[in-house]
């Protein structure tokens, strides 16, 4: 069995909503990437510590820690954007951070909860008082109201 190389990395969320993988290196923590997606960042981790270190990708273990983005807060209003999410884009919601996967656990009204990047949310959505009504009643039904 090959020799594993355990690495820490982690995530800068820059001003236009892009994000950074900074990897601990042996001369100190280093930029090995950056990219708009989350979907993206552990693969820039890999491969960036690779690098680094002068080892096989296989042979990379990645610690990567995802910070919670500062266009964000939990509890927070949000509308999905993501096409990947076709069942509710554009739906209105209430966003989690869910460090874990990088990514928010966003609640929205018939569809429950789901698993949503920062690129794929508009953090400042425009709502209507019929639809922060309906969100704000699901949310007090589910007793998920913060």
């Amino acid at each position: 069995m090959a020799e594993q190389t355990g690495v820490k990395a982690r995530v800068r969320h820059e001003q236009d909503r892009s994000y950074t993988v900074l990897v601990l290196g042996p001369a100190g923590e280093a930029e090995v990437g950056t990219t708009t997606e989350t979907g993206q960042l552990r693969r820039l981790a890999v491969e960036g510590a690779a690098r680094l270190l002068s080892v096989p990708l296989e042979q990379v273990v990645v610690e990567l820690v995802v910070p919670r983005p500062p266009c964000g807060r939990d509890g927070q209003l949000v509308r999905i954007t993501s096409r990947d999410v076709p069942e509710d884009h554009g739906a209105l919601g209430q966003a989690h951070w869910f460090g874990a996967e990088g990514a928010w656990f966003v609640t929205v009204v018939g569809s429950g909860t789901g698993i949503v990047p920062t690129e794929g949310l508009d953090f400042a959505p425009q709502v209507g008082d019929l639809e922060l009504a309906e969100l704000t009643a699901y949310l007090e039904r589910a007793g998920r109201k913060d």
